[in-house]
């Protein structure tokens, strides 16, 4: 069996500024560092290679300092290993990148191509799904266990709504979660192989492409987001005032604004897809049905959603189908595009939603711009807004083709209603057959949805031990307010990954967040930005949080922990 393993070398999300004046990133002096969710998948192809005997390569595309990780990557135990670089391929988006990646994986014809679920710097999820179609691959994203047997392949993955356990055949490419593995460290003293590496470039591979004109994609500005928030220190005792006024005033789930549908269809359609959840399908319909005023188009919905979930969405007709094979559902929203045309396509930002946008974005050659936090439209053309390096910065995307593809957060679009009429069409759809799910375990139903409430608690490492986490949740799912938690409490397994909050889980906009004991780091802070107020209790008067707060308190998170249950059991 040959494995081969697509690496990328990043930034220091930590470490990177921003030149106001140029409105240029700062790169210079920055540590540069195998992409951490790569490096998991070269950990995991080593583990397969010591089970099997497989052959293991690894490849990067980038400059040549990319060679440094690939150094690491030999001296973990890899056997082969190749740097695709060429000023040729420079200023590639997402699409070129696949492209070129996808025309390596052909030379090398492997069985099994591993790649990081994303990469820190850009977070978008597009290049597995987009390279995976390109090279004639099978796809599964989101993989935390692998399970080879001879030709079959078993493949647990994790989403939004729990784990599967999915049955496929090589040649495959998955992209794999930080849950999979511990990646080992290199010993030290381990000497240097860099004279192993394999250099590639437009002459040896036969591949004429420029990245920047083969790009779809164009980043047309940056714009480095400040934090506006001014902390007001308050007591314990204020602080939880705050909540249970939230609480008296019945705000713990989100009210949904009214809006009426836009009647002027005189430039065609606009295109919003539902896919798995009704929150963020009621929020792209909302969105869809704003834009679709000012470009004069019929906003239209696609998706798996049940129709009886989607009462009032923002939207003259919806096409349903029942289905969750990627294949199926690009096929026939690829289909779709092609024949009616629509001026863009919003798509959620969820697994599902990912998966299929890059799919169909391959298909159809069409620029994707992911994770988007805001979307405009300016002459015809949609502006689309999606943060980097960390949630620091945010970028401005157009496409170089139409329709413009974005697939945006949850939790990042106000949700509103419309009384009209939706006219649904029951579409069928035949499975594509080339994977199979075998098996789903559902999130347990005591973890709240983290986009459907308007109260949230965060939970950092301040909150010791799984017995307070548990106690959290329980006084959550009684009041009816989420609970989540940051990416190290989640790693510790104290809360299921749906539930993280920030850079590499979700996006919220709550009325207010409660962050108790969290530190408050970069990767975490991106995903609080559109919360209306945050409150920060926290023992230490230095840590970060208390600069992105409204409200802060200098105090053991377990006393408001306390004081949140005596004010549950006064309640029963």
């Amino acid at each position: 069996m040959n494995i081969l393993v697509l690496a990328k070398q990043v930034p220091d999300v930590r470490k990177i500024t921003f030149n106001p004046e140029t409105g240029r990133i700062i790169r210079e002096g920055v540590p540069l560092n195998i992409n951490s969710f790569d490096k998991r998948a070269v950990e995991e192809a080593l583990r397969i290679k010591e089970k099997t005997g497989a052959n293991v390569m690894v490849a990067s595309m980038g400059p040549p300092q990319a060679a440094d990780i690939l150094d690491e990557c030999l001296q973990m135990g890899v056997d082969e290993a190749f740097l695709i670089t060429d000023r040729k391929f420079g200023g590639a988006d997402t699409w070129a990148t696949s492209k070129i990646l996808s025309h390596f994986i052909k030379m090398k014809s492997p069985d099994l191509v591993l790649a990081g679920r994303y990469s820190l710097d850009g977070e978008t999820s597009q290049v597995p799904p987009q390279t995976s179609y390109m090279a004639g691959m099978n796809f599964v994203s989101g993989v935390s266990k692998i399970d080879i047997n001879g030709k079959e392949i078993m493949l647990e993955q994790d989403y939004e709504k729990g784990t599967r356990i999915i049955s496929t055949s090589f040649p495959l490419l998955a992209s794999v979660s930080e849950k999979i593995n511990r990646a080992r460290k290199v010993p030290d003293g381990t000497p240097s192989k860099k004279d192993m590496i394999q250099i590639m470039n437009s002459e040896n591979m036969n591949l004429d492409i420029n990245g920047n004109d083969a790009s779809l994609t164009v980043v047309s500005g940056t714009e480095y987001l400040h934090n506006e928030r001014k902390v007001k220190m308050v007591s314990i005792e204020e602080a939880f005032e705050l909540l249970k006024r939230k609480l008296n005033d019945g705000e713990t789930r989100k009210k949904p604004e009214n809006t009426e549908l836009n009647k002027d269809f005189s430039n065609g359609t606009v295109l919003g897809v539902a896919l798995d959840d009704p929150d963020s399908a009621m929020q792209i319909a909302s969105k869809l049905n704003d834009l679709s005023s000012e470009v004069k188009a019929e906003p239209v919905m696609i998706g798996n959603v049940e129709p009886a979930d989607l009462k009032g969405i923002a939207a003259s007709k919806y096409l349903h189908f029942k289905s969750e094979d990627i294949y199926s559902i690009s096929s026939f929203i690829g289909e779709y595009i092609k024949n009616e045309k629509p001026m863009f396509v919003i798509i959620p930002s969820n697994s599902l939603g990912k998966d299929v946008a890059g799919i169909v974005s391959a298909t159809l050659d069409l620029g994707l711009t992911a994770d988007c936090v805001n979307l405009k439209v300016e002459n015809g053309n949609l502006i689309q807004y999606k943060p980097a390096f960390g949630g620091g910065v945010v970028a401005r995307i157009t496409s170089k083709t139409k329709p413009e593809i974005a697939t945006v957060r949850p939790g990042i679009f106000i949700k509103k209603i419309s009384l009209s009429h939706l006219k649904v069409q029951e579409i069928k759809l035949e499975d594509s057959g080339r994977y199979k799910i075998l098996e789903e375990k559902m999130i347990e139903s005591k973890y709240i949805p983290l986009q459907s409430s308007n109260i949230v608690i965060g939970i950092g490492r301040g909150v010791k031990g799984k017995q307070a986490v548990d106690q959290i949740v329980d006084l959550g799912q009684k009041l009816g307010v989420a609970v989540g938690g940051s990416r190290p409490v989640v790693d510790m397994r104290m809360l299921p990954r749906q539930q993280q909050i920030g850079l590499t889980g979700m996006s919220i906009s709550p009325a207010l967040y409660i962050a108790l004991g969290v530190a408050g780091m970069d990767y975490h802070i991106v995903g609080l930005r559109y919360a209306k107020s945050i409150l920060a209790i926290n023992n230490d008067p230095e840590a970060p949080i208390f600069k992105y707060a409204d409200y802060g308190c200098i105090e053991d998170a377990q006393k408001f922990i306390s004081m949140l249950n005596d004010h549950v059991s006064n309640q029963t």
